[in-house]
């Protein structure tokens, strides 16, 4: 069924029957469905125009693509295979349900009824408060869209629960002219510690995938997590991640942005001593428009953030992000961070940076930064003078741009290398 059309559909029948029970009529109202798209009045999506980008032919998606035979088992171990983004039972790796306890979320509420004070139900939890005074619920419109169309599925890491190998989320987009909205809710317990690589792979063109992700990691919890994206070209891609950190919880996240892809990254300090490091590479070649908006909330005493941001536009594309850090009342000795990078390839592409800082508090620490310019033709010319052509040796230029990043996973790593070597084969770069 066509999105406009399952709309209308939605607006006629009764609440009950959409079957979704952590949704509040407030979300679904007759606002909402006036138009499901957020735009550039709002501050976060200035630099990115989905309803100008999204077709209005999109199919929704019923889950019920199979997937390719290859390309699933071949690379990554530890699997927890989605299928255009709902779980994947039938292949799921039985060694992993000894350490992660997998839900629908309709399963997991029948015993847990907690559940509807961490998924989103209501406009009140991510709604953006202006420094105007002015409350924006606009921001939560793909949100709220997310959480009407799919399901959802749970990972709940128990208390005390250390995985030492990687875990990889990988969700295959085998759907073609498709709206395909993945939600997942990570519960990771006290005192425990686990990695996750979440893997998108994109085997047909023209899709819109929403993905919204909810992250709760309780006390004393360490969660490492890097987002990457496959074959991506031609196929949109919005995001939410939401992560909410208690006492002495620590969260690592990196992520490449690349294509027509827009990220919202929220992150929300809540306990003393708790700690987030936020690592990303922002790429845009040929018309693309690549965009993030990262915010860190200090709620607590003694808290600590920090984000590194490195960004590459090539061709006409444009890249773009917007870093805040918020430090609110009674958050004493915390401190955030922000650095951001941008190079960019010619003088036909752009690139916005945009820090900004909210302390309510004193006796904080905070810092932000951002710059932006070409290759220096000296180190090309350095380079060519010990034999390497002008285009190798800015391409060596732009990889040591991007390793100043550090970022130590390595699937992250060959993928920037993939996407570098693909803008350099591209004309005009």
């Amino acid at each position: 069924m066509i999105l406009e059309d399952y709309i209308e559909k939605i607006k006629k029948i009764d609440f009950k029957e959409i079957n979704k029970p952590w949704l509040n009529k407030s979300i679904v109202n007759s606002e909402f469905f006036s138009d499901i798209y957020p735009d550039n009045r709002i501050e976060e999506w200035k630099n990115f125009n989905i309803k100008s980008i999204a077709s209005k032919k999109l199919q929704v998606l019923k889950n019920k693509n199979i997937f390719y035979k290859e390309d699933l088992n071949k690379n990554y171990k530890n699997l927890i295979p989605f299928k255009n983004g709902a779980l994947d039972e039938s292949r799921l790796e039985k060694k992993l349900e000894k350490k992660i306890n997998i839900f629908k979320a309709n399963d997991f509420k029948k015993n847990n009824s907690n559940i509807y004070k961490k998924i989103h139900a209501d406009f009140n939890k991510y709604t953006e408060q202006r420094l105007s005074g002015y409350t924006d619920k606009k921001t939560l419109k793909l949100l709220s869209l997310n959480a009407l169309l799919n399901e959802g599925t749970v990972l709940e890491i128990p208390s005390n629960t250390v995985i030492e190998d990687p875990v990889c989320l990988y969700n295959q987009i085998s759907s073609e002219k498709s709206l395909v909205n993945p939600y997942l809710l990570i519960l990771v317990g006290e005192n425990s510690r686990v990695e996750f690589l979440d893997i998108t792979s994109y085997m047909k063109l023209q899709n819109w995938t929403n993905f919204f992700y909810e992250v709760y990691l309780e006390s004393d919890a360490n969660l490492k997590i890097s987002n990457l994206s496959l074959n991506q070209s031609n196929n949109i891609n919005t995001a939410s991640y939401n992560f909410h950190l208690k006492k002495s919880s620590n969260l690592e996240f990196s992520l490449i942005n690349k294509g027509f892809s827009k990220k919202d990254i929220r992150i929300f300090l809540d306990g003393e001593h708790s700690r987030a490091n936020v690592k990303g590479m922002i790429l845009s070649s040929q018309k693309e428009t690549s965009d993030v908006f990262c915010k860190v909330s200090h709620n607590a005493r003694h808290t600590d953030s920090n984000q590194e941001w490195r960004m590459i536009s090539s061709g006409v594309s444009q890249t773009s992000l917007s870093g805040k850090i918020k430090i609110i009342k009674n958050s004493k000795k915390s401190s955030g961070s922000f650095l951001s990078k941008s190079l960019l390839l010619n003088s036909k592409a752009k690139s916005f940076s945009k820090p900004e800082l909210e302390i309510f508090e004193d006796d904080v620490a905070c810092s932000h930064g951002a710059s932006f310019g070409e290759i220096e033709k000296e180190k090309i010319f350095y380079l060519q003078s010990r034999g390497f052509s002008k285009n190798d040796a800015v391409k060596m230029l732009v990889l040591a741009f991007i390793n100043e990043l550090k970022i130590s996973n390595s699937d992250i790593e060959k993928d920037i290398s993939l996407e570098i070597e693909k803008m350099f084969s591209q004309r005009g770069f």
